[in-house]
């Protein structure tokens, strides 16, 4: 049992120094102390089997990688996946303007007499907001998550305000939804 406990302070260690992380990053990140994770790296405990898949999804490699006595994978760059993550959330944003330039282009060729065609892009607004959202919710992204919100409600706002509700007091929704968000984001954060 102590040279598994060995072998997993290795190995946590290697990683948390290969992503550039202070003990109390990562403490951070699995919302305990850096005194749990220095205990866990001088092989003094371990942590449970819900933290050890905590950590090693920020790692992004397998249990056994940390549990092992030579990972088969090496830790990726973070800046590296956190690149593909910003590429992959603006071509899906810019797939959804694509869908609307189409829309705007067809129903301008095909049927000009119809509402104002232009509307399409607004509403490609909160689109766009909702797919940032989800991506940034699903990685965790809690500034971008800030942002999508805050952008959602205000680009809905716009829309209902363009397309149905032509009184200029419907932003005033917004605003104790924006207050909202960010009591919740500081709840979140604190």
């Amino acid at each position: 049992m102590e040279n598994e406990k060995e072998v997993l302070a290795k190995n946590l260690i290697k990683y948390r120094k290969s992503f550039n992380l202070t003990q109390q990053n990562l403490a951070d990140k699995l919302n305990y102390s850096d005194k749990a994770v220095s205990k866990w790296e001088r092989a003094e405990g371990v942590p449970d089997v819900f933290v050890l898949k905590q950590i090693a999804d920020i790692y992004n490699v397998k249990v056994d990688n940390l549990l092992n006595e030579s990972p088969e994978k090496k830790p990726k760059n973070i800046q590296k996946t956190r690149l593909k993550k910003t590429i992959i959330i603006t071509l899906s944003s810019l797939l959804v303007w694509l869908v609307a330039t189409v829309a705007y282009v067809l129903l301008t060729y095909f049927v000009p007499e119809t509402a104002p065609t232009y509307l399409i892009f607004v509403l490609a607004l909160p689109a766009t907001a909702i797919i940032t959202l989800i991506f940034s919710s699903i990685w965790k992204r809690k500034v971008l998550q800030f942002l999508s919100i805050t952008t959602l409600v205000w680009t809905v706002l716009l829309s209902i305000y363009l397309l149905f509700f032509d009184k200029f007091y419907i932003f005033l929704i917004g605003i104790p939804l924006q207050a909202l968000e960010i009591f919740w984001y500081i709840y979140k954060n604190v």
